[in-house]
């Protein structure tokens, strides 16, 4: 198993990150029900318990975003797994032992025992293991799945990602409320769709706009977020659209996780040379990580999921 593909699971939230509130303590019901099989409060508490004391207030809303981002995490561990057990190959547990105990080493020579690195990460050791046993078996499964030609095609088709091409970008968002109603987001649609109007018409320039209407931090500097790669740093959407865009061009409306967008791209990078042959391991990694989002879409969708967390 490479690095890059480890990384990949933690960042994709294999590791749960304890961003829940003790409020969660407080009901007798499960967190959530997925496909029947419970997520237990015990389980958060056990992340919870590693937290150390709030610093600043939190608010009402911020505790909800927090329960419901970490409660989120769980869920896709849950439907991974529940995937895996009726599809992945089995994984011996002496590997998983070894890739333990070179997380182990790895944190001793860090000067770090693996109890620092779980409390770091807000993770009890058994949820470390668990998710070595999930990156290992899915791993094994997604190697079944792919062939040499699959990746050739998939190296041709992200050649600006492989050549390290980046792109500098500003953009103006408009952010939507989670609660917000379909209404409510076509009228926000809508005022951004003027605004570009607006732009293109030469009204206002796209920094005057940035500075007056984006809800980023990033507005005082006219939308400039600096410098992207094609993958991994931004909302795919958001990348997608950069770099099918030319410098200078205004895009369309862009919709994200986050809200709704205008994209300038201002700079575009040379590639580099790249040959597959070269970057094969990266190439596999970056497509199995892929493969593992779009199975987690699907498995959602076919999901049926009761959350008791509010």
């Amino acid at each position: 198993m490479s690095g890059k593909l480890a990384k990949l699971w933690k960042l994709a939230g294999l590791a749960l990150v304890a961003l829940a509130t003790p409020m969660l303590a407080q009901s007798s019901k499960p967190a959530a029900v997925v496909n029947g099989e419970p997520i237990p409060m015990s389980e958060i508490d056990a992340v919870l318990s590693m937290r150390s004391p709030e610093l600043f207030p939190v608010s009402q809303d911020q505790q909800r975003q927090m329960r419901l981002q970490l409660l989120d995490g769980l869920i896709a561990e849950r439907l991974m797994r529940q995937f895996l057990t009726r599809n992945g190959p089995p994984i011996d547990s002496a590997e998983i032992d070894k890739q333990m105990a070179a997380l182990a080493e790895a944190q001793r020579a860090a000067g770090k025992t693996l109890a620092e690195f779980c409390k770091e990460s807000h993770q009890t050791e058994a949820q470390v293991r668990a998710g070595v046993h999930n990156m290992l078996q899915f791993a094994a499964y997604a190697k079944q799945q792919t062939t040499e030609e699959q990746l050739r095609k998939y190296f041709q088709a992200n050649l600006d990602y492989f050549q390290k091409v980046t792109v500098r970008v500003s953009h103006i968002i408009f952010r939507i409320p989670l609660e917000a109603t379909e209404q409510e987001k076509q009228e926000a649609r809508k005022k951004l769709t003027d605004l570009r109007q607006r732009i293109i018409a030469k009204e206002i320039s796209f920094t005057d706009a940035a500075k007056q209407y984006s809800q980023c931090p990033s507005a005082p500097k006219g939308g400039d977020i600096g410098f992207i790669a094609r993958k991994w740093m931004v909302d795919e959407s958001i990348a997608r659209a950069a770099f099918a865009g030319r410098k200078g061009e205004l895009s369309d409306v862009i919709e994200s996780e986050m809200g709704l967008h205008l994209l300038l791209v201002t700079e575009r990078t040379d590639p580099k040379p790249a040959e597959f042959a070269a970057c094969a391991d990266d190439v596999r990694d970056c497509c199995i990580e892929e493969m593992r989002e779009r199975l987690l879409t699907d498995l959602r969708k076919a999901a049926r999921i009761e959350i008791h967390v509010r």
